[in-house]
């Protein structure tokens, strides 16, 4: 979903757009210089439930056998907000596995032992959010089933001050589908969804 999609559905649960495609006029202009704050706030509340989870890789050369080495998250994911439980995988032979001796300080930097190989690190990341330079090409930073939530969120925000009942009424529909993307992810392996587009 991009941004331009969002704001073109939202429109349309608000009956402020009666056609499939994203036009300014006297009904839909009071609403769409105003879209970017919601929906930051709807995107960083899906996420908070359903973490969007990504991967950097690590390749180690000349290992020692000795020790470890150290890796400051942040400046390996500027996006970095958490590493996830069974985030740690090594690589060998062109088979993945999960990797136990590994340890963490201080929930930001990460201690491989120090040998060769290749290791994936999955985290939890802070997804990328709009602004005055946003276009409507601009894609939604969360998956299609959870992106699918925040039209909802933004015209219920929009649609306060004009029908409190409908505002009301799409935010519960909102945090329904959130409940139910949070149940679908604890469900599965505990996260909602992996987006691998960033890779190192």
């Amino acid at each position: 979903m991009t941004f331009g999609e969002c704001k073109m559905i939202a429109l349309q649960k608000m009956s402020a757009l009666s056609v499939s495609y994203l036009t300014e006029s006297r009904d839909t202009r009071p609403y769409l210089d105003i879209m970017t704050a919601p929906a930051n706030e709807g995107i960083l509340m899906i996420a908070a439930v359903c973490p969007v989870v990504r991967s950097v890789e690590i390749v180690q050369t000349g290992g020692t056998q000795q020790g470890q080495r150290r890796y400051e998250l942040a400046g390996l994911a500027p996006d970095f907000v958490r590493l996830r439980d069974d985030g740690v995988y090594t690589q060998r032979g062109g088979v993945s596995a999960r990797c136990a001796d590994w340890q963490l300080e201080a929930g930001k930097v990460l201690l491989l032992p120090d040998r060769e190989g290749l290791w994936r690190i999955y985290y939890e990341a802070r997804p990328a959010l709009f602004n005055e330079q946003s276009t409507d090409a601009d894609p939604v930073d969360l998956p299609e089933q959870a992106a699918s939530l925040l039209p909802l969120y933004v015209a219920s925000q929009l649609f306060k001050d004009d029908d409190l009942s409908q505002a009301v009424q799409m935010r519960n529909e909102f945090e329904l589908g959130l409940s139910r993307l949070a149940a679908a992810g604890q469900a599965s392996s505990g996260g909602c969804f992996v987006s691998a587009r960033r890779w190192f």
